[in-house]
């Protein structure tokens, strides 16, 4: 597939596992950073393969087959914070937790929890990403989108159907900038709130590993951790990958860990606490592809058995 008039690199043939936090991954077919807006627009008007916007990496695992696609990585163009007024206008390419600083520089309240959250604008606004009882969408004023013909389109939180880490922008749709409302603060307070979320989650979370952060969705009136808990997961190993000894509804690759490993570790504590609580434990990392790592998990099974 060749592509036209882009300004943006686009490399070919490139390893996932470079631009996840797992560190596992196969190769997708290329990935484009475009420069501007109509670099975007130009490559989306030309590609007829699937592709998908990759932010930081910190909540995907990549199949080891990787993934049959483009992966289009919003930088440089899309990462600039404008403070206007009480409000914020960032690009979906920003990392939360630079806006964060930002908006404390400028004392603005509500962005403090976005300081311990390790992804760009872009992945929030897809998954409503929160902690510490707030979210982004509770943020959010309007959102700027790109569709897969290249028009912009400006929506509110109400259009796109926020939910618990759930957002209903179509497949092919492209979150390009923000504009949240905050509320004026003393700077002092709002970097006193920053501190103490960092410092809980330095304390409660792995860190400086490769993880995907929060591996399951919190279940109606309970916490996915509990149940993991409940059934014997925390420490759990399986290849090279392992349940997290301090957050067990973290896994974590130990350093020779597959995707797979880490896929199966993590069905084996979904069949757990299924089995024995009949709690459904739903991914929150975004799995590329579900269908592919049961394909293979089902090829094991039987080659054992034919063994």
């Amino acid at each position: 597939m060749s592509f036209r008039a882009l300004q943006g690199p686009l490399t070919l043939q490139v390893p996932l596992k470079a631009h996840t936090w797992f560190r596992v991954g196969g190769p997708c077919l290329g990935v484009f950073s475009p420069l501007h807006i109509q670099d975007l627009r130009q490559f989306l008007q030309q590609v007829s393969a699937p592709y998908r916007v990759l932010g930081a990496g910190s909540n995907v695992l990549v199949h080891d087959k990787g993934w049959p696609g483009f992966i289009i990585k919003l930088q440089k163009g899309f990462n600039a914070i404008n403070v206007e007024g009480s409000r914020i206008r960032v690009g979906a390419g920003a990392l939360d937790r630079v806006v964060a600083q930002v908006a404390h520089k400028a004392g603005l309240s509500g962005a403090e929890f976005l300081y311990t959250i390790p992804g760009t604008i872009g992945g929030a606004l897809a998954l409503n990403a929160g902690c510490y009882a707030h979210e982004i969408s509770n943020l959010l004023e309007e959102v700027t989108v790109m569709s897969p013909l290249g028009e912009l389109h400006v929506l509110t939180p109400q259009e796109l159907g926020y939910g618990y880490r759930h957002c209903t922008l179509p497949s092919g749709w492209i979150f390009i900038e923000a504009v949240l409302a905050c509320v004026p603060s003393e700077p002092d307070l709002i970097l006193k709130t920053m501190h103490h979320y960092i410092q809980h989650r330095q304390k409660t979370q792995p860190l400086q590993v490769r993880t995907g952060g929060s591996t399951f969705k919190n279940p109606p009136g309970s916490l996915a951790w509990q149940w993991i808990d409940r059934v014997g997961g925390r420490g759990e190993s399986l290849g090279g990958a392992q349940c997290s000894s301090i957050h067990c509804n973290f896994l974590i690759n130990l350093g020779g860990s597959t995707a797979q490993d880490v896929w199966a570790l993590g069905s084996e504590l979904q069949t757990r606490v299924r089995l024995a609580y009949q709690v459904h434990l739903e991914w929150e990392i975004h799995l590329w592809d579900e269908a592919v790592f049961l394909q293979t998990a089902q090829e094991q099974y039987r080659e054992i058995a034919f063994c």
